[in-house]
């Protein structure tokens, strides 16, 4: 039986691990890196979110490779230009987040802050779930 002590110790190991993989995630997608991503992600891994295409619109892709896909298609709209880290929560393995971003529209370049908060669902250390809310009136002015 592990004391409280060492139980202690085991939960703040895996919430350094979790917090390692979730800012790796968004250094690598921030990069453009979207290859580099599929380490992170489980290969039943599901992304869901709004975006803004004339209107706002669900997003959901089920997959690593599906995944992998939309962030390809998120990297030709736009370029990801600087991330402000508003709170990030980790409980286990679960990770809310608020981010505040720049970025810059790959077509005329004009550039648009964006909040974005996140839920990030991991198991077994890889990604299982991400969930991205932006601010998609902020979306439409970048789009």
């Amino acid at each position: 039986m592990l004391t409280s002590d060492a139980n202690n110790q085991l939960a703040s190991l895996d919430r350094e691990l979790i917090e390692q993989r979730v800012r790796a995630l968004w250094e690598l997608r921030s990069r453009g890196e979207v290859t580099s991503l599929a380490s992170l992600l489980a290969h039943d891994c599901v992304y869901s979110g709004k975006t803004w295409f004339e209107k706002p619109v669900d997003i959901r892709r089920d997959g690593r490779d599906a995944c992998l896909e939309w962030a390809h298609q998120l990297n030709a709209m736009v370029q990801h230009v600087e991330t402000e880290i508003l709170y990030l929560i980790i409980e286990g393995e679960r990770v809310a987040a608020c981010r505040r971003m720049r970025f810059r529209e790959r077509g005329c370049g004009r550039i648009e802050e964006v909040i974005i908060c996140s839920y990030t669902r991991f198991r077994g250390g890889e990604i299982v779930e991400i969930v991205e809310y932006p601010d998609t009136l902020a979306v439409k002015r970048l789009l």
